[in-house]
Order: C-alpha cells, then structure tokens, then sequence
C-alpha cells in the first residue's frame, strides 16, 4: 500500500525532530539541575569549611580571654600578698616601738581586706597547683595578722612562736613563700622563671608579672 507508507515515513519525519527538540530540552534541563547541585554542594562546602573557621576562632578568642583573666588573676593576687605582708612588716616594726597608730591599723586591715578579695577571685579562676602556693601564703600571713593583732591589744602569747621577736622571723620567711608562689605563677603562665637579668626581686615593689 503506496499510501501507507508515504504517511508512515512523513510520521517518522515529523516525530524526530519533536524527539530531538525534547531530548535538548531534558539534557538541558539536566544540565542546569546538575550545575545547580553542584554549585549548592560547593556552597555547602564553603558554609562548613567558614563555619568550623568560626568556631575555631570562637574557640581561640575564649582560650586568650581564659589566660588574659588568669594572668590578671595572678597579677592582682601577687600584688595584694606583697602589699599585705609589707604592711605586717611596717606594724610589726612599729609594734616594736611602740608607735602603732590608727592610721596603720587602718592600713594593715585595708590590706587584708584586699588580699582576701584576691586570694577569694584566684580560687574560682588559677590552676591548682597555683592555688596551692596561695593557699599557703595567704594562711601564713593571716596567721602573722593574728599574732601582732592581739599583741597590739595587749594579749600575751598563748603558744610558742607568737612573741613578738619570734614572729619576726616569720614575717621575712615569708618571702620564700611569696618567691615560690610567683614562681609557680609564672610557670603556669608560660613565662620565664626568672627576670632577665637571672634574679627575683625580693620587695614589695618587685612585680614581675
């Protein structure tokens, strides 16, 4: 049958353009979904890699305010003790001489107040082998302020090591207990034991942190 076969082959030549027209059109489409994918993963990636950069340096930012407020810690509490056992060596001198006024009373306990305040602040933030050199400092010189505190109110000694030419001793034996605290605090800190030139300081004035 002629007829039949000019209209099946004019079907087959009207059809394949329309598949090869749909064809594009899906590999198109593919295309742009595929390019669409990849460029969302990329950005998921670029979101990740910036997000885990965030955190590290939320991480890094929190570890450097962690040390500045410990070293400050160590600071204000290096500072208090000497100033604290400076002042029981300037009462204990005028004790001595019988020429303790108000005005060092006054002084003595403002410093003890202070060095309280410190060592409580240190207890919640410096590490504790830290804590255990302050701990020892700060009972010994309260144990110093017991002891010319009821001198000075004319309570004899109760028990040995408590008149007042026996606490002396005391009060400069405390300095190795202050040297040791601010060792340790300057190894826990990261810093040299030493002052450049190889010594410590050994006053109230030295502040090597």
């Amino acid at each position: 049958m002629p007829g039949a076969g000019k209209k099946g082959f004019q079907m087959s030549s009207t059809v394949v353009p329309l598949v090869i027209a749909f064809l594009g059109i899906v590999g198109t489409l593919a295309s742009g979904l595929m390019t669409q994918r990849l460029a969302e993963k990329t950005k998921s990636k670029e979101w990740d890699h910036s997000e885990r950069q965030r955190a590290e340096e939320r991480q890094l930012e929190t570890k450097r305010a962690t040390a500045e407020a410990v070293r400050a810690c160590c600071v204000m509490l290096n500072t208090a003790s000497l100033e604290y056992h400076s002042e029981l060596n300037t009462f204990w001198y005028a004790l001595r001489a019988s020429h303790v006024t108000d005005a060092l009373r006054s002084r003595l306990d403002d410093a003890r107040r202070e060095h309280r305040a410190r060592y409580s602040e240190a207890q919640m933030q410096i590490p504790d082998d830290v804590l255990a050199a302050a701990d020892t400092v700060h009972r010994r010189l309260n144990r110093i302020y017991g002891v010319l505190k009821r001198l000075d109110g004319g309570i004899p000694p109760h028990q040995e090591g408590e008149s007042l030419e026996q606490v002396h001793p005391q009060i400069v034996g405390l300095w190795d207990q202050l040297s040791d605290m601010r060792r340790i605090m300057r190894r826990s800190l990261g810093l040299p034991p030493h002052s450049p030139d190889g010594t410590e300081a050994a006053g109230p004035e030295d502040h090597p942190m």
